[in-house]
């Protein structure tokens, strides 16, 4: 078997990089990440996670013309916008990292043949610990698409909703980055440049400035996106309908809105580093005595 060293991914046939990634970034962030941004997930979408690669499986959206009936039994007028999805104000950038990766400070000098990386608007160097797998993901200009609180605690009511995860936010942006690492202990760093301007099209004002990320990993997994526009979706909130088996007998405040509501569950058991479950044995005889012969 190989070392710790020499494990790759091109040497791991059996492994679930996809899943990995998603259980990486869930643990820092307690949101799914999406390992294929420009696929869109929208606010409002409801289904299950894929066990095997941690994809949404989407079986419907509370916006469709199908669920207007029972939006209107949750109480809310489908005509009406008080459902429909709030932006919030777009942020310069979005990073986050998993456990066992730690950011360190950036040499801008030993990078100083990549033009324009001292002025870049996203930059970072992170460090990965040798024997385990990082992740890190970043955005640029990110803006949050979500359903209210308000809403939330009136679509608690639907049963249908009750069986299902509800995706209640949706992270938006131009350009994103996503890195996993395999399990060399590999110090990377990564930059959003920006590139030559584009031309400007005949009765437009202006012209875009272009953008394009660079990163000197030599081992890890990368895959990455730039556009103009906010049409990348690399990380979303997905909830469930809070069980009422599991509230407090105590005395206590009544759950109103999304309190109504709490994070969907990763669908598998613990991952190793390769993105496989990890089996977990029993030991039947932990607490019983050996008998005697008859």
């Amino acid at each position: 078997m190989p070392s710790l060293l020499s494990w790759s991914w091109n040497t791991q046939p059996d492994s679930h990089a996809q899943r990995k990634f998603v259980e990486l970034i869930y643990d820092r962030t307690g949101k799914y990440a999406n390992w294929d941004p420009p696929s869109e997930i929208r606010v409002g979408s409801y289904g299950t996670i894929d066990k095997d690669m941690g994809n949404l499986f989407v079986e419907g959206n509370i916006y469709s013309d199908e669920f207007k009936q029972l939006l209107i039994g949750a109480g809310i007028n489908p005509e009406s916008d008080e459902h429909h999805a709030k932006d919030c104000p777009d942020e310069s950038e979005f990073t986050a990292w998993s456990k066992n990766v730690k950011r360190i400070e950036m040499n801008v000098d030993s990078h100083a043949g990549v033009p324009g990386i001292a002025t870049a608007s996203i930059k970072g160097s992170w460090q990965v610990k040798e024997g385990t797998t990082g992740a890190v993901l970043l955005m640029n200009n990110p803006r949050m698409k979500h359903i209210t609180s308000d809403v939330l605690g009136k679509l608690a009511s639907i049963k249908l909703l009750q069986s299902m995860h509800l995706v209640t936010k949706v992270f938006y942006c131009p350009a994103y980055s996503l890195y996993l690492s395999d399990t060399s202990g590999e110090k990377i760093t990564m930059a959003l440049l920006a590139s030559t301007p584009i031309a400007a099209h005949v009765g437009s004002l202006e012209a875009k400035a272009s953008m394009k990320w660079w990163s000197d990993t030599q081992t890890g997994l990368t895959r990455h996106g730039c556009k103009t526009e906010h049409c990348f979706t690399p990380l979303y909130e997905l909830l469930h309908v809070r069980n009422p088996r599991y509230r407090r007998s105590s005395p206590s405040p009544e759950r109103t809105g999304e309190q109504l509501w709490v994070p969907a569950p990763l669908p598998w058991a613990p991952l190793g580093e390769d993105g496989t479950e990890v089996s977990v044995y029993l030991d039947e005889n932990t607490d019983s005595n050996d008998s005697e012969e008859e």
